[in-house]
C-alpha cells in the first residue's frame, strides 16, 4: 500500500520552520501554562497540521479526477475511492489531534478557512504552481506560526503570523528569480525586501529577522549559476537562521 505523502521538501521545511519560530516566540513571551502541558498541546497541533497537510495529495487526485472511457471507469473509481478514503483519514486524524487547539482557538481562527477555499480552487483549475497560489499555499504553511504560538501563549499573535510569511515569501521570489532571470523578477525581489523592512519597522518587528534577506538582495544583483536544488540547501539555511533569530529577538 503506498501512503501519499507531500514530497515537496520545500514546504515542509517553511512549515516546520514557521512551527519552530513559534515555539521560540511563545517560550521566549509568556507560557500559558506551567509545566509540561502547553508543549503536549503544541505538539498534538504540530502533528494535526502536518497530516491535514498531507491530505492535500488525495484531495487533489479527487477534484482533478476527470470522465474516462468504460475500459478505465473501473480502474479509476477504485483509485477514486482509495484517494478518499485517505483523504478522510488525514482529515480526521489530522483534527481529532487539533481539538485541544480548536476548543479555544477555532472563534479566532476561523476566517482563515478562506485560504484553505481559495488554493483548493487554485488546484482544480490546474494553477497551482502560478505565483499567487504559491503565495498562498505558503500562507496556508506559515499559519501554523500564530496557531502553535496560540498553544503556547494563549494569545494571538498576527505580527508574528506578518513576519514569517513576509520572511518566506521572499524565498518563493527567490526561486522565480533564478528560473526566470530576468530583469523584472531582480528588481521586484529587491523592492520585495526593502518594502519587508519598511513593514516591520512599521510592525514593531525586530529587524534583525530580516538580516538572511541579505543574500536574496545580493544574489539579485550578482547572478550565480546554481542548481534549484543548491538554491533550496540555501534558503534551508536561511530558514535556520531565522528560526535562531527569532528566539532571540522576538519580543
Amino acid at each position: 500500500m503506498k501512503i501519499p505523502v507531500v514530497k515537496e521538501y520545500g514546504s515542509w521545511a517553511v512549515f516546520g520552520s514557521s512551527c519552530l519560530a513559534a515555539l521560540f516566540a511563545g517560550m521566549m513571551t509568556r507560557p500559558r501554562e506551567s509545566g509540561g502541558d502547553f508543549i503536549a498541546t503544541a505538539l498534538m497541533t504540530i502533528t494535526g497540521l502536518s497530516f491535514l497537510i498531507n491530505a492535500k495529495i488525495p484531495f487533489s487526485a479527487l477534484i482533478r479526477s476527470k470522465a474516462f472511457t468504460e475500459s478505465g471507469e473501473s480502474e479509476t473509481g477504485n483509485r477514486n475511492k482509495e484517494n478518499l478514503y485517505w483523504f478522510l483519514f488525514f482529515m480526521l486524524a489530522g483534527l481529532g489531534l487539533l481539538i485541544p487547539f480548536l476548543i479555544n482557538g477555532f472563534s479566532y481562527f476561523i476566517g482563515f478557512t478562506l485560504l484553505v477555499v481559495s488554493y483548493s480552487i487554485c488546484m482544480a483549475k490546474g494553477k497551482e504552481h502560478y505565483l499567487i497560489a504559491e503565495i498562498n499555499g505558503f500562507a496556508l504553511l506559515t499559519l501554523s506560526a500564530p496557531i502553535i504560538y496560540f498553544t503556547v501563549t494563549g494569545d494571538i499573535s498576527m505580527r508574528l503570523y506578518a513576519a514569517v510569511l513576509i520572511f518566506f515569501i521572499a524565498g518563493v521570489l527567490k526561486v522565480k528569480v533564478r528560473i526566470r532571470k530576468t530583469p523584472a523578477y531582480r528588481i521586484t525581489m529587491i523592492c520585495y525586501c526593502m518594502a519587508a523592512l519598511i513593514v516591520f519597522h512599521f510592525l514593531h518587528i525586530s529587524l534583525i529577522l530580516l538580516v538572511p534577506l541579505l543574500e536574496n538582495v545580493i544574489s539579485s544583483i550578482w547572478m550565480r549559476d546554481e542548481k534549484l536544488k543548491t538554491v533550496g540547501d540555501i534558503e534551508l539555511a536561511k530558514g535556520i537562521i531565522f528560526i535562531i533569530l527569532t528566539g532571540f529577538f522576538w519580543k
